[in-house]
């Protein structure tokens, strides 16, 4: 009897062994480029590498008393082993973000091929909210720049006003009551 409560024992257990080798996915640690005059920053941000693509996941921090709808990112990979080559991914991503608030958010750049030797730096190029539009000037070059170690540079942001997020404002009508 003891047997075969030790081979069932050992029965349950071997699919947790098996899973506890499985390689998971590294995260790679990104450096951000903050810049003060965007009302949003990311925290945290890491690579990872799924099956077949890749998620940069971290949290975006929402620092205006509007809400957000989206931003446009600048991913930067440079590879100091190839003489420095810098190659940049840009893309969008929908992020509803109430204001004066934090939410956590898995982004999905079109990344053809990553060099595990490079350093990876996060940029902001824009950011919507409902009533308004913040650009970052040169933000490409700034994000650049950063990354080489010149961190003196000061980013100029465009605000501009939203025609085409704004929300629609909502009617909500009541039932008249009968007067006593």
């Amino acid at each position: 009897m003891k047997t075969v409560v030790v081979a069932l024992m050992i029965l349950a257990t071997c699919p947790t062994f098996a899973r506890q080798d499985e390689a998971k996915p590294r995260a790679r640690s990104v450096n951000f480029f903050d810049v003060l005059d965007l009302p949003a920053r990311i925290d945290e941000p890491k690579l990872l590498k799924t099956e077949g693509d890749y998620v940069l996941k971290c949290a975006l921090a929402n620092r205006s008393g509007e809400s957000l709808v989206g931003v446009r990112l600048t991913l930067i990979f440079i590879d100091s082993a190839n003489n420095g080559r810098v190659t940049r991914v840009t893309w969008n991503e929908a992020t509803p973000v109430p204001a004066y608030s934090i939410k956590d958010f898995a982004f999905h750049p079109t990344i053809k091929s990553e060099n595990k030797d490079a350093d990876l730096f996060l940029g902001i190029d824009e950011v919507i909210g409902r009533e308004s539009l913040w650009r970052t000037v040169d933000a490409d070059k700034l994000l650049r720049a950063y990354a080489r170690g010149q961190h003196g540079q000061i980013p100029r942001v465009q605000k501009l006003q939203n025609k085409y997020d704004k929300e629609t404002p909502r009617v909500i009508s009541q039932p008249m009551r009968p007067r006593p």
